[in-house]
């Protein structure tokens, strides 16, 4: 019994020894590691070395990567304490003279165990740090929960991940099928495209994610933003036009071109599914009756209902006129759901008639429809039209400058509402004073595509375009920096929020904005400022006592919300 007691002993005192790397002294080996190493989404090339196992990486290059986000952080030299200071939160500094060391895979370096203290914000820390050609490096699992970061390793794919920390309100979810990149941007394009990814409230706690990419995807989420179900649906026709989520079904529409101008292919397919998606029925509109060789070009598409009655606001391009062209206008759909029947007249010139008609937005205000759209020629406004689908009142509620048809106008949309006086479109425009002249591709005169922040609102009670104000909530002309295509969200019938991204001129995001708008499109507090978060193609939407909205970006999927006040 005492022999064995002895060389329990033994082997306990041996334990630490056989975990050290094997050195000489405070030295060690060290060799270009072979993880991947990925940033934020993005793989950077960095010299990481593992010595004994382990992965260590250049505090300076991990801050470098760092740089400019919420995990940002400083590095200096303490000489009177021998330390290496750490300073989070705050920009970093590069090296006056960066290390341009090239490393080899094939070569063992030398990586000394460093003698001198790791202080974060002031703090000694115990972390092993070693020094290799006079650059400090450390294990990231060591920093992850001091700077802080997250730190993830797929093992099979020898791939280190790390994520900047998130800010309050911010959640960084598992995907199903994957993360296809729908960021805001700095760039404003003459027309839109059919809108891809959707936020949807499903009323009892869950949120789902609905994409188009190739295949209809959706996704659901619970109230902690944990992926909780996943399905998806194969396209019916080649085109993706727009997806809406009613109030007992949802609806999914399709399409496919007609190039040959045949009068009985069939070019639009608005499918309806039950609330779990299963396919319920369809309606299908024809080329000879809608004139249509392109549905959905050059515009967004957008539906709405009221009772028994679903209006699909789209775009499309027409029939070859005598001219020997092909025109594009707005069309406009309206559906007895009750029969799956279309009940409006389809033809070359709807009484809405809008051409050419770049983005399309849909309301019902009891039984009328009030519908906008960004027209360049006829009108070459951002028009209201408000009817029943057989007649229309139309106001224009921002006229844009410039020769019937020139496509750049200066002017983009990005949401509609109704609260419960007005008629509010959210949208930017350029200084058009400074425009010389608009052509298809170009605004002549403006060095940068600079745009201002603001609403034009219509009371309900005046179809008069001498009746819409223009608010202006916030100016970016003549400024450093660039602000987004902004978000108008409805909270209420008497309050709403606008909200947008802040770029700088290289295109790089910075800031999210907002401002809460009473009814009548009147700011009723300050522009307000979050830092790190990041709008998106998807519109926000209200959930509870939040406005929630989520962002692809970098193959990872983020969920963001803006408590109430």
């Amino acid at each position: 019994m005492r022999r064995l007691m002895k060389l329990l002993l033994v082997l306990l005192l041996l334990v630490p020894l056989l975990s050290r790397p094997a050195s000489a002294g405070n030295t060690a080996q060290a060799v270009l590691t072979d993880s991947k190493t990925y940033f934020n989404g993005e793989e950077q090339s960095l010299y990481g070395f593992n010595i004994a196992g382990s992965n260590y990486y250049s505090l300076r290059d991990i801050a470098k990567q760092l740089s400019g986000t919420a995990s940002k952080f400083d590095v200096t030299w303490n000489k009177q304490q021998n330390a290496v200071e750490i300073i989070t939160g705050q920009a970093y500094t590069p090296e006056a003279s960066p290390n341009s060391t090239y490393y080899s895979r094939s070569k063992k370096y030398i990586a000394s165990l460093s003698t001198s203290k790791i202080l974060v914000d002031g703090k000694q820390q115990q972390i092993t740090a070693y020094t290799i050609d006079g650059s400090n490096y450390f294990q990231l699992r060591d920093l992850s929960g001091k700077i802080p970061f997250d730190i993830e390793y797929d093992n099979q794919a020898n791939q280190i991940s790390v994520f900047s920390k998130l800010p309050d309100n911010a959640y960084r979810v598992k995907t199903a099928f994957g993360a296809k990149d729908n960021g805001e941007t700095s760039d404003f394009p003459r027309w839109k495209s059919p809108v891809t990814s959707y936020l949807v409230n499903n009323q009892d706690q869950t949120v789902s994610v609905i994409e188009a990419n190739k295949e209809i995807t959706i996704e659901t989420y619970n109230e902690k933003y944990e992926l909780i179900a996943s399905n998806k649906l194969d396209y019916e026709l080649p085109l993706f036009g727009g997806f809406y989520s009613g109030g007992k079904y949802n609806y999914i529409v399709f399409g496919q071109e007609n190039t040959e101008e045949n009068n009985d292919k069939e070019v639009i397919r608005i499918v309806r599914y039950d609330k779990s998606f299963n396919r319920i029925d369809s309606v299908s509109v024809k080329g000879g009756e809608s004139y249509t060789i392109e549905p959905f070009e050059a515009g967004s598409g957008r539906m709405a209902e009221y009772g028994d009655t679903l209006v699909l606001h789209t775009a499309r391009k027409r029939y070859t006129t005598p001219d020997g062209l092909n025109h594009q206008s707005q069309l406009t759909i309206m559906v007895n759901t009750s029969t799956m029947k279309v009940t409006n007249d389809l033809g070359r010139f709807q009484k809405n008639h809008v051409s050419h008609s770049f983005d399309q937005y849909v309301l019902f205000d009891g039984s009328a429809q009030v519908l906008v759209d960004h027209g360049d020629a006829y009108p070459r406004s951002v028009v209201l039209s408000k009817g029943d689908g057989n007649s229309y009142s139309k106001v224009d509620l921002f006229a844009i400058p410039g020769a019937i048809g020139a496509n750049a106008t200066g002017v983009s949309i990005g949401g509609f509402e109704m609260s419960s006086g007005s008629y509010i479109v959210a949208m930017n425009s350029v200084d058009h004073s400074a425009v010389t002249e608009y052509t298809s591709y170009e605004m002549v005169g403006l060095e940068t595509d600079q745009r201002d922040i603001l609403l034009s609102v219509l009371p309900k009670s005046s179809m008069s375009s001498a009746s819409v104000q223009h608010i202006t909530l916030a100016k970016y002309v003549g400024t450093d920096k660039i602000a987004s295509i902004p978000k108008l969200v409805k909270i209420s019938d008497d309050r709403l929020m606008v909200l947008w991204q802040e770029f700088d001129k290289k295109g790089n995001p910075g800031d999210l904005k907002y401002v809460y708008i009473d009814e009548s499109g009147q700011a009723t507090g300050g522009v307000q400022t979050l830092a790190h978060f990041a709008l998106s193609e998807t519109n926000p939407i209200l959930v509870g006592d939040k406005i929630v909205w989520y962002i692809n970006n970098k193959g990872s999927r983020l969920f963001y919300s803006i408590p109430l006040k």
